[in-house]
């Protein structure tokens, strides 16, 4: 019997080592092997990288943050402007009313009433670097944005905006503030000047402009590219 017993068992088929190696490698949970986690569907998983639906997030969430971004930056800018040319008039102002404090003292009113309509940038020590200088009933359109000149024959300092959305009011299209300066006169002293100020010929606005201002901005934009 042990003898039969020994055939049988001899016949039994041999597993080869290579074998085994494989069924380890193909289902390391039954062998005591790594986990899925740590498997090579694991490893090919981080090898493939991004998945399509991935990428068209992370593109979408770059792209709602660059537009932020621009936003702001827009907003900035046409801001900047403002602020510089609401400086420069601020600077004019001091210059004048210094001019105007010495002509009071000196009691120099012939002086004083030749400020009338002159140009105000005459009052500053150094012009800025954006200022044009005087011209004789310019074409606007002509004058590049951002940018100051004087007109003798309006007798106006004027501003050609560069933002015209970011603007509203003023001398109208293309933008434009103008500023004169006037004699102020006391009513108790029988229209004897007393002094001079910087004042805006028309009322103007720095922000957004409204619809029906884009609609003007627009059709005037659309009249300078055809000529009429």
């Amino acid at each position: 019997m042990r003898h039969i017993r020994c055939q049988k068992l001899d016949k039994l088929p041999t597993v080869s080592y290579g074998l085994i190696k494989e069924f380890e490698t193909r289902h390391p949970r039954f062998t005591g092997g790594t986990s899925p986690s740590e498997g090579p569907l694991a490893r090919s998983w981080r090898e493939r990288g991004f998945t399509l639906l991935e990428l068209v997030v992370v593109i979408a969430v770059i792209a709602l943050l660059l537009t932020v971004a621009i936003g702001h930056l827009w907003v900035l800018q046409k801001e900047a402007e403002a602020t510089a040319m609401e400086q420069v008039l601020g600077t004019l102002r001091s210059a004048l009313g210094m001019n105007v404090a010495s002509d009071l003292v000196n009691d120099d009113i012939a002086d004083l009433r030749r400020l009338a309509g002159s140009n105000p940038m005459r009052e500053l020590a150094q012009t800025p670097k954006n200022y044009l200088g005087t011209f004789d009933g310019v074409n606007p359109a002509s004058i590049p944005g951002g940018h100051w000149y004087f007109d003798r024959r309006s007798r106006m300092l004027i501003y050609r905006v560069r933002n015209r959305d970011y603007f509203s009011g003023g001398l109208g299209m293309p933008p434009r503030a103008g500023f004169t300066i006037r004699i102020a006169q006391a009513r108790h002293t029988r229209g004897k000047a007393v002094g001079a100020v910087l004042v805006a010929v028309a009322p103007y606005r720095w922000g957004p402009r409204r619809a029906a201002e884009r609609r003007q901005g627009v059709a005037w934009s659309i009249g300078r590219i055809f000529g009429f």
